[in-house]
């Protein structure tokens, strides 16, 4: 179980990296935000605070780093106006759906580049099919904890 564990814990390492979660100016918090903009669209800050497990000061820290950075703007909920609406901008939606769109196949043929390119393609089919197996169809609720933290901000 350990070896299981260890893998899924380096194919996440490698994963993050690739989507930009390594970003010097990306707190791991911010990350956490964007990713759960991404799998739910535009989300009051509690509703994003209980998906991620992070505090909800720590998302509204976050939220507001964003907005100053504007890749997300925010707003009164119309229905409840005591919260907070938060949104991915229109270029920062654009930019990580051509990220999202991108296959893996270059992150792990250079993970992988120890083995043949016969053993690298087997490799990267099996996991290619372990993902419909065990992941596809799933709605993930919460971010694996395999972001390093870094210091608070």
């Amino acid at each position: 179980m350990s070896d299981l564990y260890q893998l899924g814990r380096r194919l996440a390492e490698i994963a993050l990296e690739d989507m930009g979660a390594d970003a010097p100016d990306l707190a791991p918090g911010e990350f956490l935000v964007l990713q759960d903009l991404f799998l739910n669209g535009r989300s009051a800050v509690g509703d994003i605070a209980r998906r991620t497990g992070l505090a909800q000061s720590r998302v509204s820290t976050s939220v507001r780093a964003l907005a100053g950075r504007h890749w997300v703007t925010t707003g009164a909920d119309p229905a409840d106006g005591r919260k907070t609406l938060v949104d991915v901008t229109e270029p920062i939606r654009a930019a990580g759906q051509q990220r999202r769109a991108g296959r893996a196949d270059k992150t792990l043929t250079d993970a992988l580049a120890e083995a043949d390119d016969k053993e690298r393609a087997d490799l990267i089919a099996a996991l290619e099919r372990l993902h419909q197996l065990l992941v596809a169809g799933r709605t993930l609720r919460r971010f694996p904890d395999t972001v390093t933290p870094r210091t608070a901000r």
